[in-house]
C-alpha cells in the first residue's frame, strides 16, 4: 500500500488502447491510489493538463492524432520553471532513439512494453515521492534536505523489501517463467488458425470441401482458444478466493453420458478404448451439488488423459458410498515420475517443460481441478507410474437421494417452438445480434435495440414482448439499470443477462439487478436454451 501522503495524487493516465489503460487504472486503485484521469485521445492532454494539474503522467508514445512526443513538446513550456512534473512513458517502442529523445524532451521515466506491473508500481511510487520532495524543496529548503534524507531512506527500504517479495515469489514460483513462452504459444497458435483459414473460406479459387476442411480448423481453433481463456479466468477467480459455487439437484449419471458423447469421439479419434463404468443403482442416483464444477473436474481429467495417452485406454469409474461419489479417471498413458508428483497440481506444471514437449496446455488444467476439488469440500488423489498410466480420484461429499432421474431438476436444450410472439434483443455488436438472431431460429418477431435507452422505449411501446436478451456493456444506459427500469414496468417479464463480463460478483450484479439468470460470452447456444428451458420460457 501507498504511503498516504501519495494516495490522493492526481495521476493522468494518455494510452489510445483502452485495455492498456484499465491495466494501469487497476494496478494504481490496486495500490491505494484515489484521483486517476484517462484519455485516449492526445489531443485532450493540454486541456486536461489546464484543468486538473497533474502530479504524475503515464504516456503512451505511438498513438493517432498527436504522438507522445509531440504531447510533450506541448507541454514543456506550460511546466513553471523550479516546477517538476514526472512523466513516465510506457510504450512498444523499444528503439534507443525513441528512448533518448523521449528523455531528452520532457521524459523522467522509460519503460517499454510489455512491461513488469511491479516495476511500473515501483517507478510510479518513486517518480511521485521525487516530485513530493521536489515541491517541499520550493516551500522549506532547510526542512526538506532532513526529509530527502529520511524518505530516500524508507525508499531503499521498501524497494529492498519489494524486491526481496519478488525474488521470493519468483523462486518459489519459478516454473511460470518456463511456461510464459507457452502460454503465448497456446493464445496465438488458434489465433493463427483463425485469423490463418478465415480469409480461404471466403476465397473462391478454394473448392467446397477445402472450405468445409477450414470451417472445421476454425472451430477447433476457436474451441481452443476458448478453453486457454477460460482456464486463465478459472485459476484467477480461484487464486482470488471468487469463484462462486451454485448447488442444484442433478441426476450424476446423466453428467456422465454427455461428458461420453463429448470425450468417447476424441478417443475413437485417436484408437482408444474409451470405458465408462458404474453401478446400476447410480442411474437411479440425484445428487445436490455445483453441477457446471463437477462437470468440469471431470472433462479436465479426462481431457488431461486423452491429450496424454498414445495407445490402450481411457476409463472412467464411480464408486457410490453412503454420503460421497468417487470418480476415477485411469488412462495407460505416459505416466508422471515420482520426483514430479509432489508439484504436478501446481499452476503452470506439466512435467515436461522445455521448448521441445510433445503436449500442448498451458499447465494449469490439474490447478484448476485442485482448486474447484477444494471448493466442493472434495479431495483429488492421483497414482502414476511413469511409462504405464495415471489414475486420479476425485471425491466429493454429497446428499443424495434415490429418485427416478426424470424427477430431477434437469434442463433438456429444447429448439425454440415459435409460441412466443416477441423477444427483444438488446445488443450493440451487429455481429453478436446476427448470431442470437440466425441461433434463435424462431419464428417470433425478433426486436433489436442498440442502447439501454432504446431498449426500455420499445418495451413501452411493444409490451407484449414475453423475453429480453439483454447485454449489460451498454451505451447511453447499461443493461442494468436497463433491466432495473423494465421490471418497473413488469415484474414477471424473464430477462436473461448475456455478457462478456465473467469476473466474480459480475452474475451477482446481474441478478441484483432483476435478471433472472446470467450467461457469458462467447455465448454457447445450447447453453441459451438450457437457461430458457430452465425458466419455462421455451415449452416443450
Amino acid at each position: 500500500m501507498i504511503d498516504s501522503t501519495l494516495k490522493n495524487a492526481n495521476i493522468l493516465i494518455v494510452d489510445d488502447q483502452a485495455a492498456n489503460i484499465e491495466i494501469l487504472r487497476q494496478l494504481l486503485e490496486m495500490q491505494g491510489y484515489t484521483t486517476i484521469k484517462t484519455t485516449t485521445d492526445p489531443r485532450l492532454v493540454v486541456g486536461m493538463f489546464n484543468s486538473s494539474k497533474p502530479d504524475l503522467i503515464l504516456l503512451d508514445l505511438m498513438m493517432p492524432h498527436l504522438d507522445g512526443f509531440e504531447v510533450m513538446e506541448q507541454l514543456k513550456p506550460m511546466i513553471l520553471e523550479g516546477t517538476y512534473l514526472p512523466i513516465l512513458v510506457l510504450t512498444a517502442d523499444v528503439t534507443l532513439e525513441s528512448k533518448k529523445r523521449a528523455l531528452s524532451i520532457g521524459a523522467s521515466d522509460f519503460l517499454t512494453k510489455p512491461f513488469d506491473l511491479v516495476e511500473v508500481g515501483l517507478r510510479i511510487k518513486n517518480l511521485l515521492y521525487t516530485s513530493s520532495l521536489v515541491q517541499q524543496l520550493g516551500n522549506q529548503n532547510q526542512i526538506l534536505e532532513e526529509k530527502v534524507q529520511e524518505r530516500t531512506s524508507e525508499l531503499l527500504k521498501t524497494n529492498s523489501a519489494l524486491l526481496l517479495a519478488r525474488d521470493k515469489a519468483e523462486e518459489s514460483d519459478r516454473l511460470k517463467t518456463s511456461f510464459m513462452n507457452n502460454i503465448s504459444h497456446e493464445i496465438r497458435t488458434p489465433l493463427n488458425g483463425i485469423l490463418g483459414f478465415a480469409p480461404m473460406v471466403m476465397d473462391p479459387l478454394y473448392s467446397e470441401k477445402d472450405k468445409l476442411e477450414f470451417l472445421d480448423v476454425l472451430q477447433i481453433s476457436g474451441k481452443r482458444l476458448i478453453q486457454t481463456v477460460g482456464d486463465y479466468m478459472d485459476i484467477s477467480l480461484i487464486a482470488s478466493g471468487n469463484m462462486e459455487l451454485r448447488y442444484e439437484k442433478f441426476a450424476p449419471s446423466e453428467m456422465l453420458d454427455e461428458l461420453e458423447m463429448e470425450f468417447r469421439p476424441r478417443c475413437e479419434a485417436k484408437n482408444l478404448l474409451f470405458t465408462l463404468s458404474y453401478p446400476e443403482t447410480f442411474t437411479s442416483i440425484v445428487i445436490n451439488s455445483d453441477r457446471l464444477l463437477v462437470k468440469k473436474v471431470l472433462a479436465l481429467l479426462l481431457d488431461n488423459a486423452v491429450k496424454f495417452t498414445l495407445k490402450g485406454e481411457i476409463r472412467m469409474d464411480v464408486v457410490v458410498k453412503s454420503n460421497s461419489l468417487e470418480f476415477a479417471v485411469s488412462d495407460t498413458g505416459i505416466g508422471i515420475s515420482e520426483a514430479a508428483l509432489p508439484i504436478i497440481f501446481n499452476h503452470f506444471t506439466q512435467e515436461d517443460t522445455s521448448n521441445t514437449r510433445r503436449f500442448e496446455g498451458s499447465g494449469l488444467g490439474l490447478a484448476i481441478v485442485k482448486g474447484m476439488t477444494e471448493l466442493l469440500n472434495g479431495e483429488i488423489k492421483i497414482e502414476s507410474v511413469k511409462g504405464k498410466g495415471s489414475t486420479f480420484s476425485f471425491s466429493i461429499p454429497v446428499k443424495m437421494s434415490n429418485s427416478n432421474p426424470e424427477t430431477a431438476e434437469k434442463v433438456s436444450v429444447v429448439v425454440p417452438n415459435g409460441k412466443i410472439s416477441k423477444i427483444l434483443i438488446v445488443e450493440d455488436d451487429p455481429f453478436s445480434f446476427r448470431f442470437l438472431d440466425l441461433s434463435l431460429n424462431t419464428s417470433a418477431e425478433i426486436i433489436h435495440a442498440e442502447t439501454g435507452l432504446e431498449a426500455l422505449e420499445l418495451y413501452q411501446s411493444n409490451p407484449d414482448i414475453a423475453l429480453v436478451l439483454m447485454d449489460i456493456k451498454l451505451p447511453r444506459m447499461n443493461g442494468l439499470i436497463a433491466t432495473q427500469e423494465i421490471k418497473k414496468i413488469k415484474q414477471d417479464l424473464p430477462i436473461i443477462a448475456f455478457t462478456s463480463y465473467a469476473l466474480a460478483g459480475d452474475r451477482q450484479k446481474c441478478l441484483d439487478a432483476g435478471c433472472d439468470d446470467y450467461i457469458t460470452k462467447p455465448l454457447i447456444i445450447e447453453d441459451l436454451f438450457r437457461v430458457l428451458n430452465k425458466y419455462g420460457i421455451y415449452e416443450q
